[in-house]
């Protein structure tokens, strides 16, 4: 079997868990002392769900697979930010948009095999909600007067989490889209998900200030690495469904993950996502860990198939890529197919070098990504 067949050789153990069936959230936490109360009381009457009070931020378990994962992303930890809601991402080499995010959430409830949130909070990996509005409000409207260019006037609620994933739960999605469109004159939200609950979101007065971008991929892959997550079907749902309701929607195909079949599969999904909805932008990107990131795959999904990719890609500084020439040709072909549908659809590729765009046929002038205006 050649290497490019190993997600399929890959020994995965079941994680699944139907949304439907099981809450992402069993239990929400509150900070002792660091925690708006009345706010912390009203999300747990609005879910249903009991709320315990701690004294210190939960630290790293030393639990392995399920039990890891309940531990960490089975339970929301509300608590107040010190530091700034808003600041300036910029990539470690230089291959991205000087973009602004809006961190309203630490770490997500989905369960995604290849979530490099893992390594971002792996000091303190629960999931979090910050609770304190009023200052994320107030630091929102100090932005929208700021003199920035208009090209980075959106505000990213997905690079720290999935700013959907539990809006079940706290209600806060709502709360901030209709504080954007009453409160700004030149900023917009961006939303980016795996999640397809947003019935409380159809109908807000929402004006044009909130961007609704979904992460899809193949169900060969959401089967077996995208645990807890929606099925892709229903995000495309999702999106058309908000997109007739007056939304921006981007799409991001992302990981790419290259596996025996693969092409058919991603040119289907390509198929599908214009069945549902016509996207203002599609943004691409592979499966490009971080080189720390296979340590905490292993400990709470052994025997990943991740593993075992991990293993043929190649260094490109601090991430770990497929070569150059699969990745281009991964592109060209999901390019190629999306043009079929909308010869005239900005794509863009996510923190790749400006060759890369190139060989896959992208002006990386047009600079389209997910992420800016």
């Amino acid at each position: 079997m050649e290497d490019d067949s190993l997600l399929v050789a890959g020994q995965l153990q079941s994680y699944r868990v139907n949304p439907c069936e099981e809450n992402l959230v069993n239990e929400l936490w509150a900070l002792q002392g660091r925690c708006d109360r009345k706010t912390a009381e009203g999300i747990a009457e609005r879910a249903r769900l009991p709320l315990k009070w701690i004294d210190t931020v939960p630290a790293r378990n030393g639990e392995k697979g399920m039990d890891k994962l309940l531990a960490e992303r089975g339970v929301l930890l509300l608590r107040n930010r010190t530091s700034p809601f808003i600041e300036q991402f910029g990539h470690p080499i230089g291959r991205c948009a000087k973009f602004y995010k809006l961190t309203a959430y630490n770490n997500c409830n989905f369960w995604c095999e290849y979530c490099y949130l893992y390594l971002t909070f792996r000091t303190n990996p629960v999931s979090t909600h910050f609770v304190n509005y009023e200052k994320m409000f107030k630091e929102i409207v100090t932005f929208d007067e700021s003199d920035i260019p208009d090209s980075l006037r959106v505000l990213n609620l997905g690079e720290l989490c999935d700013p959907l994933a539990v809006e079940h739960v706290t209600g806060f999605a709502e709360k901030l889209i209709l504080f954007a469109a009453e409160h700004t004159t030149k900023t917009k939200l961006l939303f980016l998900t795996k999640g397809a609950d947003v019935e409380s979101l159809l109908h807000l007065a929402h004006g044009g200030k909130s961007i609704m971008s979904f992460s899809v991929n193949t169900d060969r892959v959401y089967r077996r690495l995208e645990h807890r997550t929606a099925r892709p079907e229903a995000r495309m749902t999702a999106a058309r469904h908000l997109q007739k309701a007056g939304y921006e929607i981007r799409l991001r195909i992302d990981p790419i993950i290259i596996y025996e079949g693969w092409q058919k599969e991603y040119e289907d999904l390509v198929d599908a996502v214009f069945r549902h909805v016509t996207p203002a932008r599609i943004t691409l990107g592979e499966y490009r860990p971080s080189k720390g990131l296979v340590s905490h795959i292993e400990s709470r999904f052994p025997g990943s198939p991740l593993l075992d990719i991990t293993a043929m890609l190649i260094n490109d500084g601090v991430k770990l890529r497929y070569p150059e020439k699969k990745r281009v040709a991964v592109f060209r072909a999901i390019i190629d197919k999306i043009k079929q549908h909308y010869p005239e659809m900005r794509i863009s590729l996510c923190k790749e070098n400006p060759a890369i765009w190139k060989q896959a046929g992208i002006d990386a002038g047009g600079l389209y990504c997910n992420c800016v205006g």
